[in-house]
C-alpha cells in the first residue's frame, strides 16, 4: 500500500502558513508549482488595502525542526546549488522557515546574505521579533521592511525591544522610537542609556546617526515629524554628561574605510562630538591613550585639528610619534595650510 511521506506533510504545512499569512493581509501569494520549482516556491504580491504596493517578491519556503535549533535561536539551511540563481534574480529573494513546534516562521534577505557571506555553504539567521512571519507581523513589520517604510511598532512596544539583548530587536527599536516618536524625552534618554550600557559591538551605526539631528550636519536628511527646540535642548542636556568611555565608544564606531567624511559614520560622531563642552578635553585625553587602538587616537586628534585648526599639532605630533603615518600627513598638511577640513 502507497504512503505519504511525512516530510510532505511538513513542507504543505510551511506553505499554507506562509499563504494564509498573505493572504490574510491582503496580499497575493502565487505558488509555483513543484516541477516548475528552481529554488522559488511562491511570488508574493503585495497589497495595502486592496491597492498594489508595487512590489513583488520570490519567497522560498522551508518547513519543519531540521531548519530550527531552538539554543541559540536560529535558522538554518544549506544554500546547495541556488547561489547564483538566488543572488541573478530580478526580485528580491526572501527565505521563510516555518518550525512547526512554535507555529510560526521566520525569514531572512537572501540576497543581502549572500552578498555579506560570498563563501557560505549554508544560511545561518538568529529568530527574533524583527524577522518573525506571522499574521501580526507581516503588515505591521515585513511589508515596511521590504517597500522602506518606518515599522509600525507602539511606543511600548518599541522600548521593549529597547532592551533586547538581541540586536536586530534593538535596530528595529531604535528605527522606530526616532521615526515615529523624536519627540518623546524618554527616547532620548534611552538613545543615551544604548551608548552607555551597552558595549560597542552592540550600539547601532544609525544610533549615532539620531544623535546627530541634535546638533545637526550638513547631510542630515530630515522628513517626518520635526524635532523641537524643547526636545533638542532635553537631548543636548542629555549629551552634555557623556564621559570619556562614551566619547571612545562613539570613536570606535568610525568605520576605518570612510573615517570622517561626506555621508558617514565619522560625520555624525564628529557633529555630536564638536557639540559638547566637554570634548575638547576628553579627545585629547583619548588621543594621549596607548592603551587605545592608533586608528581611535588618529580620529580624535583629526576632530580637534577640524575644531582647533593648529592648536592641535601638539596632538597629532603626539599620535605621529606613535607611528601613525595618517597623523604625519594630517599634521603636514595643517601647518601647510593652517586648517583641515574633510569634507
Amino acid at each position: 500500500m502507497p504512503t505519504y511521506p511525512r516530510s510532505a506533510v511538513t513542507a504543505k504545512q510551511g506553505i499554507n502558513f506562509v499563504r494564509t499569512v498573505v493572504e490574510e493581509a491582503g496580499s497575493l501569494f502565487h505558488k509555483i508549482e513543484q516541477e516548475n520549482d528552481l529554488g522559488i516556491d511562491a511570488l508574493i504580491e503585495l497589497l495595502r488595502h486592496g491597492k498594489p504596493l508595487n512590489h513583488q517578491i520570490a519567497v522560498q519556503i522551508k518547513s519543519g525542526q531540521t531548519y530550527y535549533s531552538s539554543q541559540p535561536g536560529e535558522c538554518v539551511f544549506p544554500i546547495a546549488d541556488h547561489r547564483e540563481y538566488w543572488a541573478r534574480h530580478r526580485l528580491p529573494v526572501y527565505r521563510v522557515v516555518y518550525v512547526p513546534t512554535l507555529k510560526t516562521a521566520f525569514w531572512i534577505d537572501i540576497k543581502h546574505y549572500l552578498k555579506r557571506h560570498p563563501d557560505a555553504t549554508t544560511v545561518h539567521f538568529r529568530t527574533s521579533e524583527a524577522n518573525r512571519f506571522d499574521s501580526s507581523s507581516f503588515a505591521r513589520l515585513f511589508i515596511p521592511s521590504i517597500v522602506k517604510e518606518t515599522p509600525s511598532l507602539s511606543l511600548e512596544e518599541a522600548f521593549h525591544l529597547a532592551r533586547s539583548p538581541k540586536v536586530d530587536e534593538l535596530y528595529l527599536a531604535v528605527v522606530v522610537l526616532f521615526r515615529r516618536h523624536p519627540n518623546v524625552p524618554r527616547v532620548w534618554d534611552e538613545f543615551v542609556r544604548c551608548l552607555r550600557e551597552r558595549p560597542v559591538e552592540e550600539i547601532p551605526g544609525h544610533l549615532v546617526y539620531y544623535l546627530a539631528h541634535i546638533p545637526g550636519h550638513g547631510d542630515i536628511y530630515y522628513f517626518g515629524e520635526q524635532i523641537t527646540p524643547a526636545t533638542r535642548e532635553y537631548a543636548r542636556s542629555l549629551l552634555a554628561n557623556l564621559g570619556y568611555s562614551e566619547i571612545v565608544k562613539l570613536l570606535s564606531l568610525i568605520d576605518p574605510e570612510n573615517s570622517i567624511s561626506r555621508g558617514s559614520i565619522g560625520q555624525s560622531v564628529h557633529a555630536v562630538l564638536s557639540s559638547l563642552p566637554q570634548a575638547p578635553g576628553l579627545l585629547r585625553q583619548v588621543a594621549a591613550a596607548t592603551e587605545l587602538s592608533l586608528f581611535v587616537r588618529e580620529c580624535a586628534a583629526l576632530i580637534l585639528a577640524i575644531e582647533e585648526g593648529t592648536d592641535a599639532a601638539p596632538v597629532l605630533q603626539e599620535v605621529a610619534a606613535s607611528g601613525s603615518w595618517y597623523a604625519n600627513e594630517l599634521l603636514a598638511h595643517l601647518l601647510e595650510y593652517g586648517h583641515i577640513n574633510p569634507y
